[in-house]
């Protein structure tokens, strides 16, 4: 059997992690390789149960940072994971490792490490670059990137053609060997038909609390309907945690909001969070594909999505969904007033989008995907 090392890029178990979970899982059901787990030292450990509660591998924990930042910032990275490399180097070379995969595009620690071992590279971006409102990796490092990538036996992986081509764009290279599989929502029970009975109507959010979700735009809009139409009886619940958390919470009490949003912490069980709201919402600068947006749909529920986003691909405008530039407060508040006040538009959107996703066969094409990757 062959012998893959993962490299993760953090210890938290959000969107890009419940990938790489699911492909450790489906590797380990087919026995078609068996997986070596890397993991960055963390005050976090969510992954790592993950992996233990599944009774799968338990992980090499090694100390790395993310690419991020300015040049100067990422080359004291480079430096500083240096000794994690060559650690990770001695450790495997006599193991007989057929191959390195990496879990995001700012992990610079796969590549390094695939690139001395002398072994092919599977490299999963899930980030997208975004036209200047964020930049994950500096110019200066382009160079090493392009390298990277146009290694013989490199292939990477994308999550849709519109994040493949920009990221074509943002490197100014075309991309040799690469592969675009669609991530599949994760499998929850299918939803009842049933309308909900409640005359309140409840938004939410999910995901991590970070400036790229643009969660305060979505708080500001929620105030302003509060304060538009104070007779109707809807709420707001944000289920998550990061590094905005303070922020969220001080611009909910500054808003008078207190009684009217709901903080949950993030949790690997997120059904019940679906199950409480009839409008999801992601206004995020940028979404390469939209994971939660998709994990919505499947629970019939309405979306709200930026239109930055993969999703755009297979979701359709005011048939699926809603499409918003995360730019434009008011498209956003726009679209939350219209699901607000018209609940068989909701309805609608929330059926042909499930519609949609069950003909879309995604996790079919998902499994078949990996295992092409890894015969």
């Amino acid at each position: 059997m062959k012998k893959v090392v993962f490299v993760g890029h953090r210890n938290l178990y959000f969107g890009a992690e419940s990938v790489l979970f699911r492909v450790l899982t489906y590797l380990d059901q087919q026995h078609l390789a068996e997986p070596v787990v890397v993991l960055p030292k963390s005050v976090d450990t969510d992954f790592s149960k993950q992996l233990k509660l599944a009774h799968l591998y338990a992980p090499l924990l090694y100390s790395y940072k993310l690419i991020g930042g300015g040049l100067v910032r990422c080359l004291l990275c480079l430096v500083y994971n240096t000794p994690a490399v060559i650690s990770l180097y001695f450790t495997l070379r006599k193991q007989q490792i057929t191959a390195v995969y990496t879990n995001t595009s700012v992990n610079i620690v796969g590549p390094l490490l695939a690139l001395v071992l002398g072994k092919p590279h599977i490299w999963h971006f899930h980030e997208q670059p975004t036209a200047g409102s964020f930049c994950w990796i500096p110019t200066g490092l382009f160079p090493l990137y392009r390298f990277l990538i146009s290694r013989k036996h490199t292939v990477i992986v994308f999550i849709s053609q519109i994040q493949k081509e920009l990221w074509e764009k943002e490197f100014g290279i075309v991309i040799p060997n690469y592969k675009i599989i669609y991530t599949p929502p994760a499998w929850m029970p299918e939803p009842v038909e049933v309308i909900k009975s409640s005359a309140t109507v409840t938004f939410g959010f999910l995901g991590s609390w970070t400036k790229s979700k643009n969660i305060h735009s979505l708080i500001n809009c929620f105030s302003d309907l509060t304060q538009q139409y104070p007779e109707r009886s809807f709420r707001l619940i944000l289920m998550g945690g990061g590094e905005e958390e303070l922020n969220i919470k001080k611009a909910i009490e500054s808003k008078n909001l207190n009684n009217k949003v709901t903080l949950i912490p993030h949790s690997t069980k997120i059904l019940p969070f679906f199950q409480s709201i009839d409008v999801f919402v992601l206004p995020s600068f940028f979404e390469s594909w939209g994971l939660v947006a998709l994990e919505a749909v499947s629970q019939r529920k309405a979306v709200i999505l930026t239109a930055n986003t993969g999703l755009t691909e297979v979701l359709k405008q005011n048939e699926d969904c809603i499409f918003v530039n995360p730019l434009n407060e008011k498209e956003l508040y726009l679209a939350m007033e219209q699901l607000l006040l018209h609940p068989q538009f909701r309805e609608k959107l929330a059926q042909n989008s499930f519609n949609t996703l069950k003909k879309l066969e995604l996790f079919d094409q998902f499994e078949n995907s990996i295992r092409s990757l890894f015969r």
